[in-house]
């Protein structure tokens, strides 16, 4: 049973928690953009390009879809990139997945595309699907529709 001093407590740590909380704000929109929005309107279509982790994907690709072609085109990375190599700091692991998260979504506010994950991890290299499934779950990487 709480009493009134651990009622206090918890509502005390509840403000800081939601006082230091800040809201994402929606990006900027220059006329540009505003214009390209509403021609997408007048396509039909859609695109997903799909790739194992990041640096897999064709930005040149995927502006071309997105802006010239105006379809609604999206990059699903299976992985976050936090099992690669790191030629450049010394980030690893989780480390290296948020730095390689923050660059893919940086690059689809340059293209144009979405960015979409999986849940899977990036563990390096396996010959066969056998050994894959052996770190990833099945069924929360690959959903229920594939076997």
């Amino acid at each position: 049973m709480l009493n009134i001093r651990t009622l206090k407590g918890l509502a005390a740590a509840l403000l800081l928690v939601v006082a230091g909380a800040k809201a994402q704000t929606a990006p900027v929109m220059h006329a540009a953009d505003i214009q390209l929005q509403l021609q997408k309107l007048n396509t039909l279509g859609s695109v997903l390009y799909l790739a194992a982790h990041p640096d897999d994907e064709n930005t040149r690709l995927l502006g071309f879809l997105a802006r010239e072609g105006k379809y609604r085109t999206g990059y699903l990375s299976l992985t976050r990139g936090d099992g690669g190599q790191n030629l450049i700091g010394n980030e690893q692991a989780e480390l290296l997945g948020l730095i390689r998260t923050q660059e893919l979504l940086a690059a689809r506010r340059i293209d144009g595309a979405e960015q979409f994950f999986t849940r899977a991890n990036d563990f390096g290299f396996s010959k066969n699907p056998e050994e894959t499934f052996t770190i990833w779950e099945r069924k929360k990487v690959l959903g229920t529709w594939c076997g």
